[in-house]
């Protein structure tokens, strides 16, 4: 028997794997249909490998679209991302919004550097141990 599995949650899962092996391309992030944004998906020959911020949610602005978090690495500080309509949220392996994430929520947020922004394409929310 086949069951229908939805888009974003293939992709969301792609993403977490890509994740979990430690890099993901942003060439990857390719626009649903033409009418999606261009400029959420870098030029051809531009595509950067996305950074790995591992750390806990410390506010999310859901008005200003950014996710405040800090870094789990010693002696890291708080680092804003921008959060937009692309971003992907995984919980427990399936789609997540941004109500899913509170202060002190365990997360890995994959993000790009683009228009002086550090643009977040996934965050993924790490089981409780």
């Amino acid at each position: 028997m086949f069951h229908r599995i939805s888009r974003n949650a293939v992709l969301a899962t792609s993403v977490a794997l890509g994740l979990a092996l430690g890099t993901l391309p942003v060439a990857a992030q390719a626009p649903a249909t033409p009418a999606d944004s261009p400029a959420a998906v870098p030029a051809p020959g531009n595509a950067a490998k996305a950074e790995i911020l591992e750390g806990s949610v410390k506010k999310v602005d859901r008005g200003a679209g950014t996710l405040e978090m800090s870094d789990s690495a010693p002696g890291a500080t708080t680092r804003t991302l921008a959060i937009v309509a692309e971003t992907l949220i995984a919980v427990d392996g399936r789609p997540g919004t941004l109500a899913d994430l509170h202060e002190g929520t365990k997360v890995k947020a994959a993000y790009v550097p683009r228009d002086g922004k550090d643009v977040v394409i996934l965050i993924e929310v790490v089981p409780a141990q």
